[in-house]
């Protein structure tokens, strides 16, 4: 599923797309996922690590696509995600409906370099990251419970 996530977000931006983006939009993808219904789209352990949601898988899946249906270009410190040789945007995703309904709208709210800055202060304001933020320093490695989430959402509406 993390393949076919990373190429969903890179195809649908026409290849538009910083590193820093896209795992964020991961992030959300799952967070999302978890509050509606309990469970996440990928099998990621998402940790808290320099200030942002991360995991090791996705920096392999990105070294593993690379070239094919992707490819990554360093600018300066940004690392931006491309459309690969084999990139078939017409043909490689296989994804439910619904799903691409709410990827898009993760896209199409966060997406571009103007919004980054929104999208890192949203992320950094989930539950999950606010329960670790404060109480571990930046370079620790800190597992989020993406279901934190979920409790918010089930304590606001007094379930």
């Amino acid at each position: 599923m993390l393949k076919q996530l990373i190429k969903y977000f890179v195809y649908k931006t026409k290849g538009h797309i910083t590193k820093t983006q896209l795992i964020n939009f991961l992030y959300l993808a799952d967070l999302y996922t978890v509050k509606w219904t309990g469970k996440p789209l990928t099998q990621l352990n998402w940790c808290y690590y320099h200030r942002s949601p991360w995991h090791e898988d996705i920096d392999t899946a990105l070294r593993q696509m690379d070239g094919k249906e992707i490819t990554l270009n360093a600018e300066g410190h940004t690392l931006l995600i491309r459309l690969g040789r084999e990139a078939d945007i017409t043909n490689d995703i296989t994804l439910p409906l619904g799903l691409q309904l709410m990827l898009d709208n993760i896209r199409r709210e966060w997406a571009g370099a103007a919004k980054l800055e929104q999208l890192l202060e949203y992320v950094n304001n989930t539950a999950p990251i606010l329960e670790v933020r404060e109480i571990h320093k930046p370079e620790a490695k800190v597992k989020l419970n993406l279901n934190a989430e979920r409790e918010k959402l089930v304590n606001e509406l007094g379930l």
